[in-house]
């Protein structure tokens, strides 16, 4: 039984192993533009979902007493982390061959944004100010639903 029970473990182990090595890429290839694209949206998509969902359950939750400054700063609190991972698996996407230099210069752009924000979380409520240079960037380059 003890000769089983490893012979499983280690069957266990294999799959763990295999499946770690599986999820990374398959190649080194970069992805073509329309594909990086595409990828791009979908992740900007699910992070304003994602970030629509917090602040619409933080309205639902929020103490009617608190200032407006203070709901602002809990909303931002909640929000930015979606913005920010969403820059961050933009740049794990890998940059198409010859646009590393417009990738890099859209996730920059939206790390300041996310800074800017959590410097000063009123600037968030002032329309897409601090927001304005990630949303030029990600919009020229086609990543309409990374536009904030």
């Amino acid at each position: 039984m003890n000769k089983s029970m490893g012979a499983l473990g280690g069957i266990v182990l294999l799959f763990f192993a295999l499946l770690v090595v599986g999820c990374g890429s398959s190649s080194d290839e970069a992805l073509s533009k329309s594909e990086f694209v595409k990828q791009g949206n979908a992740i900007c998509a699910e992070a304003t979902k994602a970030r629509e969902k917090v602040i619409l359950e933080l309205i639902k939750t929020s103490d009617p007493s608190a200032s407006q400054e203070a709901t602002r700063e809990e909303a931002v609190d909640k929000a930015m982390p979606f913005y920010e991972d969403a820059a961050e698996e933009i740049a794990d996407l890998g940059a198409p061959s010859g646009d590393e230099a417009k990738v890099e210069a859209i996730v920059d752009a939206m790390d300041e944004a996310a800074a800017q924000v959590k410097a000063n979380p009123q600037s968030a409520f002032t329309g897409n100010l601090p927001f304005r240079k990630a949303n030029k960037a990600a919009e020229s380059y086609g990543l309409d639903s990374c536009v904030s």
